[in-house]
């Protein structure tokens, strides 16, 4: 089947499209007038404050000159633009609003394409095809992507995790008791607990889209974004991992608990007998 190239109508460059503003994300800048852009998602940090993002009346121009972004409130920029580094101008500008921000480079690229014939799809070589540039398919597009990169940073967390338990798993099997910090053990447990409720509480991967609720036709469009890019496949393998993860932090718990408790028994026994070595002590003198 023959593509063509549709030019979607230009968006006025806005800072804030305040038809689509939610708590969850910010849509800002213009549809680029192209009908083959490049698709960036990258994290920024741990979360955005999407409301004071709205507010910003002078992002407006940095943000039309890096194409159309949608900006989700848990630390992800989507843009789609004419050039895959033309985000970095409008990341600088976004920084402002960033709770958290952080220095990982973790992102998700991909190529979309408008064409008038045919319906959405993802072609033989990963590439987005679209029917329309219409700012639902965008959202949709965007939202799969930036789930993408939120699974991508908690593979990565999750991997880091394993690596850190395994010299105390050993440890804990040869000597049967671990030289962890009391403060090490309470970090690596607030990190497994804060990428579990970010992926099943804040981002929600594994349900669909509000936006399907409101437009059901594209459901098909956001199965094939979701099969190509693994949401459910990957979301499912770190729920395992995070389920015995839960596990060793329980045990973990279990340990600090007792040497909490070992240590308050020795301060009670030191009180002991420091009263009494003074009891003795008044009664020579």
């Amino acid at each position: 089947m023959s593509e063509t190239a549709a030019r979607p109508a230009a968006a006025p460059p806005v800072a804030v499209h305040r038809s689509l503003l939610s708590p969850d994300f910010v849509m800002i800048g213009a549809v680029p007038e192209n009908g083959l852009v490049d698709v960036r998602a990258r994290l920024l940090g741990a979360r955005i404050d999407t409301r004071a993002l709205a507010g910003d009346a002078g992002i407006g121009r940095v943000a039309a000159a890096a194409g159309l972004s949608f900006v989700f409130r848990y630390g992800i920029a989507v843009t789609f633009g004419p050039d895959a580094q033309a985000p970095d101008a409008l990341d600088r500008v976004l920084r402002v609003h960033v709770i958290d921000p952080t220095d990982v480079q973790e992102y998700e690229v991909a190529d979309l394409a408008i064409h008038s014939s045919g319906e959405d799809r993802i072609g033989p070589g990963g590439q987005i095809l679209l029917t329309d540039a219409s700012p639902e398919r965008l959202l949709l597009v965007a939202t799969v992507l930036a789930r993408s990169v939120v699974l991508a940073r908690d593979e990565v967390l999750i991997s880091e995790a394993f690596h850190q338990i395994d010299p105390l798993v050993s440890e804990l099997r040869q000597n049967g008791r671990s030289r962890l910090p009391i403060t090490e053990a309470m970090k690596l447990v607030g990190n497994v607990l804060a990428a579990r409720h970010r992926m099943v509480g804040t981002v929600q991967v594994d349900e669909r889209p509000d936006l399907l609720w409101d437009h059901p036709g594209l459901d098909r469009l956001y199965a094939r974004l979701e099969a190509e890019y693994e949401l459910k496949e990957r979301a499912d393998v770190l729920d395992r991992k995070f389920a015995s993860l839960g596990d060793f932090t329980e045990v973990l718990l279990d340990i600090v608990q007792g040497i909490r408790s070992f240590r308050l028994e020795v301060a009670v026994l030191a009180l002991f007998a420091l009263e009494i070595v003074l009891t003795v002590y008044s009664m020579v003198h």
